[in-house]
């Protein structure tokens, strides 16, 4: 596109003119205008501010005939109304609905929902100036209704193409439009193109009224910035780029720089809000960004679409991006919304102590926004033009992909998912797995994290912590302890008779004083042995074996709580009370031993006499008795034991353990 091919006459020529008288005060003012733009509502907001009084103007399409007939007259409505004002708030509601009417003509099935509405604008725009500049048909000569009936019982295809032209009027057979007939989808494909080769000849005779159009469409503001500001422009500034002219470039970047700048500002703004509150607070208050986001996003881009006014590629990488952001926005405000809802449901009493509950919760809130999010990010991106059968399918090979690259990390998610659902142990409990004793410091998704009791954090995939067997120490009921208190084995009966009775002394409760001395008695602590004499739970003590080396007194209690320091502390109070117990009644107690008597003691006297050298059998004491007795010299040994080395007899008497 020339510059010079876009100076028309009218309204064109008047900004030939107006260009020669440009100030730098209405260069600033141009720049200015762009500070509160972002900051005002969206157009359609302010509009409907508003209540003018609209023309309806309809497109009627029963008929190529009719179809040819709305194009030229929307076209030439729009001309009329924006050619010397350009748009305006008074205009904005008429223009619109023209727009809106012009949708209709077009076959844009092929075209994405959001961009419809501008390519078919575009198109309009395009055929309009082709068609001025071509000679077509009367209006009345082009088949209508009643014609193109015939035409189809006669088999003919139901469509009529210009002479001459590559505009093709076709029967639509599906859609809202069904049986009514508009410009094909290929005519929508080739009219830029063709525009480009009609705009080097000159009007039509009798076309000339339409002369700007193109100027007006593409290149008008919007009613937020004055037309007549950019018609003062400097000539450099409505040079052609990329089918914008300059000053719209300009405009586009310091939109996008601006935008960039607020995003950035309340982004550090909220986050300093929300340091150093509490994790639900501070979700509340960081969920304002992406809504901020989409409000700011929506602003700039009505912005640009409705008064800077892009068209073509351009303006529809805009509506790209900025659709972009908007649905990360959306994913990034439904995470925190998540996010939210969880700490509101764990702030319920229900979840204070239940730890693997809360983190069954979390998962489960996680996975549902996670659904959610991508449910969300499909519809939009087959909102933005991307097709579901796209989508799916390039879900379907990314998704077995990734489950392919990263079995490892799901199956520890699915791990962590059995774990939070079966609770073979809690967040604080402690537990023995994998040959680790400690305290469960954390499930997460992937792992979980058991802090031993040297102080070592040991990290177990979820996977495995979901196969392996764990021993919950911290489910117990209770603490069982088993005492082996072994007696030597000279103990007499009434002694271990005794040394029992002393033992179920020291683990009974005592009796509850009479009546009487309550009433002179303050109340009194709970006993410690309480904790030990639950009912259907009393101590055990009994004689219940004869070791090798020692008589054993089993004693068995079970500790409540099942608190272990409580345990061990009632543990040392028992064991003093048995040692003081014991001493004090002469209790002795055994320890693995060999004694070797050498000399003999008081109790055990041995005789010392020496023996017959010779071994030989000798009768009993009394003469009647059958049985005899055989007597063996004592051997070398047996002798050296007896009276020593030197046979004096002065070994002494010791023992070994």
């Amino acid at each position: 596109m020339h510059e010079t091919q876009t100076v028309h006459t009218g309204s064109v020529c008047l900004v030939a003119e107006k260009r020669s008288k440009v100030s730098l005060c209405q260069s600033l003012l141009f720049f200015l205008l762009l500070a509160g733009s972002l900051l005002a509502p969206p157009a359609s907001a302010a509009a409907a501010q508003e209540t003018p009084e609209i023309a309806i103007d309809n497109a009627v399409i029963s008929s190529p005939q009719t179809t040819l007939a709305s194009l030229l007259r929307l076209t030439e409505t729009f001309h009329d109304l924006v050619r010397d004002e350009g748009f305006t708030r008074k205009n904005e509601p008429r223009v619109r609905n023209i727009l809106q009417q012009v949708e209709k003509l077009f076959d844009l099935s092929s075209i994405p929902q959001k961009y419809r509405r501008n390519v078919a604008a575009e198109t309009a725009v395009y055929l309009r100036e082709s068609l001025a500049r071509f000679p077509i048909p009367a209006i009345k000569n082009v088949p209508d209704e009643d014609e193109m009936a015939a035409r189809i019982r006669d088999g003919k295809a139901a469509l009529y193409r210009l002479p001459g032209t590559p505009v093709v009027i076709k029967r639509t057979d599906t859609g809202i439009y069904e049986g009514r007939y508009q410009f094909s989808s290929a005519t929508v494909a080739e009219a830029r193109n063709w525009f480009e080769v009609a705009n080097a000849y000159p009007y039509l005779k009798g076309q000339d009224h339409i002369s700007g159009l193109y100027h007006e469409y593409f290149l008008t503001p919007g009613p937020m910035i004055p037309v007549k500001l950019i018609r003062a422009l400097p000539d450099w500034m409505q040079h052609y780029y990329q089918g914008q002219t300059v000053w719209q470039w300009l405009l586009l970047v310091a939109t996008t720089l601006i935008l960039i700048a607020l995003l950035a500002l309340l982004y550090i703004v909220f986050k300093r809000i929300a340091a150093g509150r509490s994790r639900i607070q501070r979700n509340l208050i960081l969920m304002l960004w992406p809504i901020g986001v989409i409000y700011l996003t929506q602003a700039a881009r009505s912005f640009l679409e409705g008064h800077v006014f892009l068209t073509g590629e351009v303006l529809q990488i805009v509506l790209f991006v900025s659709k972009l952001v908007i649905l990360a926005a959306i994913v990034s405000l439904i995470m925190r919304i998540g996010s939210v809802v969880t700490e509101a449901v764990l702030a319920a009493r229900h979840f204070e102590t239940r730890k693997v509950d809360q983190q069954l919760v979390r998962l489960g809130v996680r996975m549902l926004t996670i659904l959610i999010a991508v449910i969300v990010v499909m519809e939009g991106m087959q909102q933005i033009g991307f097709s579901l059968a796209t989508l799916v399918a390039g879900a379907g090979v990314t998704g077995l992909a990734i489950a392919l690259a990263a079995q490892d990390t799901l199956k520890n998610v699915f791990g962590g998912l059995l774990l939070a659902m079966d609770r073979p142990f809690e967040v604080g409990q402690r537990v023995k797995i994998k040959g680790y004793e400690g305290f469960i410091q954390e499930v997460g998704l992937r792992s979980t994290k058991v802090r031993t009791l040297a102080g070592h954090q040991i990290i177990l995939p979820n996977d495995e912590a979901a196969r392996l067997e764990v021993e919950n120490i911290g489910r117990r009921p209770f603490i069982r302890r088993d005492l082996n208190i072994s007696i030597t084995y000279d103990t007499p009966p009434e002694k271990i008779a005794q040394a029992v009775e002393i033992l179920r002394e020291i683990l009974a409760v005592p009796e509850p004083v009479d009546e009487a001395d309550k009433q002179t008695t303050e109340p009194q602590a709970p006993h410690p042995n309480e904790a030990i004499n639950k009912p259907g739970l009393a101590p055990k003590v009994y004689f219940n074996n004869l070791n090798t080396d020692s008589l054993n007194l089993l004693v068995v209690y079970w500790f409540h709580p099942p608190d272990q320091w409580q345990n061990v502390a009632f543990a040392h109070r028992v064991n003093m009370q048995i040692m003081e117990r014991f001493n004090a009644e002469g209790i002795d107690f055994a320890f693995p031993s060999q004694t070797m008597y050498l000399a003999g003691d008081n109790k055990r006297p041995l005789s010392l006499e020496p023996k017959p050298s010779t071994s030989r059998t000798t009768p009993l004491t009394d003469p009647g008795s059958p049985r005899e007795t055989t007597q063996l010299d004592a051997s070398p040994i047996e002798e050296e034991l007896m009276h020593g080395e030197d046979g004096n007899g002065t070994g002494d008497a010791s023992s070994t353990s």
